[in-house]
Parts: structure tokens; C-alpha cells; sequence
């Protein structure tokens, strides 16, 4: 019997896993810069963030960012939230810019292990 069927895709390798990486790295860093909102699907959610910085801990990627649309309705409460960057997919610009939050602290103890990239206030 003959099967048509399409293998299933190969997992990622370590190298196409860093240059996605990379990738997500440069639209955040874009994103901090211009200060616009990303587009996300993070935890099977739609998501609109507002990054505010960009950093590694224990190795691994992450964004701070305020939630500001969830499921397509605003959060009842607006705080920066951290976001490790493995999570998150469909990243995108949108045209939505934004303005940092007042209590965001970009010399924050937590970033002092790899700071990345931050939004200026």
C-alpha cells in the first residue's frame, strides 16, 4: 500500500532554532526603538505587547512588556509583564505605537545579569 501522505516536518536544529532567535531578537530590538507594539500568540492567547526591555536570563531570552490587548479586550490592570521569548510566536510590528510606563526601571536588579536592549523614556 502506498502512502502519500507528507512526513511530518523535522524538528527545528540548533542552528534554525538560534536564527529564529535572532530573528525575534531584531524585531523586539526594532520594536524598543520606535516604541510600537508587537502582535503575539503567547500560551495559545492572542496578544498585543508593549515592549519596554529585552534581556537573558539563565541563558534564555526574555521581553518585559505590558499586556495591552489580550483576546482583543484591554487588561483590567496594566503592568509589565516577562515574556521568555521561546513562548512566544507570530511575532509581528503593528502601527500602534506606545508610551513607556512610568515604573519601569531599566537599571532593575533583574536585568543585571545580560540587560539586552531597553526602551528609552
Amino acid at each position: 500500500m502506498h502512502n502519500d501522505a507528507a512526513p511530518p516536518p523535522e524538528p527545528a536544529t540548533d542552528a534554525e532554532a538560534e536564527q529564529q532567535r535572532a530573528s525575534l531578537s531584531d524585531i523586539i530590538r526594532f520594536a524598543l526603538m520606535q516604541r510600537i507594539c508587537l502582535s503575539v500568540r503567547y500560551n495559545n492567547m492572542d496578544m498585543i505587547l508593549a515592549p519596554h526591555m529585552l534581556w537573558t536570563r539563565h541563558g534564555d531570552l526574555h521581553v518585559d512588556a505590558v499586556t495591552v490587548e489580550r483576546a482583543g479586550s484591554a487588561p483590567k490592570l496594566f503592568k509589565i509583564g516577562t515574556f521568555k521569548l521561546a513562548g512566544l510566536g507570530n511575532v509581528a510590528l503593528t502601527s500602534r505605537t506606545f508610551v513607556p510606563q512610568v515604573e519601569f526601571d531599566p537599571v532593575d536588579p533583574k536585568y543585571a545579569e545580560a540587560p539586552v536592549a531597553s526602551v528609552e523614556r
